[in-house]
């Protein structure tokens, strides 16, 4: 799975956290640096499975537009702050209400007991 984390600065405590849920890629920018480009200039890469908003880290105008591209792709997005703890709860809810067809799921190491499937 590849997330892509929008806002914050030191995110390591986030990278572990996402790992323990097997996230094997992990794309981070911080959303603060202008003269990196427009936000129109850096689309959501097409592998991105889901967008992680640290929102007290995000002004409203890039919050808005990544929503409006991940919506258009059919990402799922995690709003969440900071807070190791409270971004855990939001993954894990997002997650949850995946389609079990979906390809994350289907990545998963837990797929098959989470949907009590035979292979």
């Amino acid at each position: 799975m590849s997330v892509l984390i929008l806002g914050g600065d030191k995110i390591k405590p986030i990278k572990e956290m996402l790992g323990s849920f097997g996230v094997e890629r992990i794309i981070h920018w911080t959303a603060r640096n202008q003269k990196r480009g427009r936000k129109q200039d850096k689309p959501i890469p097409i592998d991105v499975n889901v967008v992680v908003m640290l929102t007290n880290f995000l002004n409203h105008n890039a919050m808005k537009h990544y929503r409006a591209e991940a919506k258009s792709k059919d990402i799922p997005i995690v709003y969440s702050t900071r807070n190791v703890e409270c971004l855990k709860q939001e993954f894990i809810s997002v997650l949850h209400k995946l389609d079990q067809d979906s390809e994350i799921c289907k990545e998963c190491e837990h797929y098959l007991s989470c949907y009590e499937r035979d292979v």
